[in-house]
């Protein structure tokens, strides 16, 4: 039996906006790809309803940023 490798990735989704396409394999990439929407955003007179959420199981199953993920999103603002 192989084992499947449990990767933890990241997506930037709105309402609104919709997803921005692909998903993150680190949370960085996904904090700078939110900071670039809502510079797009705001520079035509909007604002971006995305936020960041987490699967642990490979895109399957999303989830909100757990405290240490949000720890290192306070860190990167």
């Amino acid at each position: 039996m192989a084992l499947i490798k449990r990767t933890t990735v990241y997506r930037v989704i709105g309402s609104v906006r919709g997803t921005c396409g692909h998903n993150h394999r680190i949370l960085r990439r996904a904090i700078e790809c939110l900071v670039f929407d809502q510079a797009g955003c705001q520079a035509v007179g909007g604002y971006s309803d995305r936020c960041i959420q987490a699967s642990d199981d490979n895109g399957r199953k999303w989830r909100a940023l757990n405290v240490g993920e949000r720890d290192e999103y306070a860190s990167w603002l």
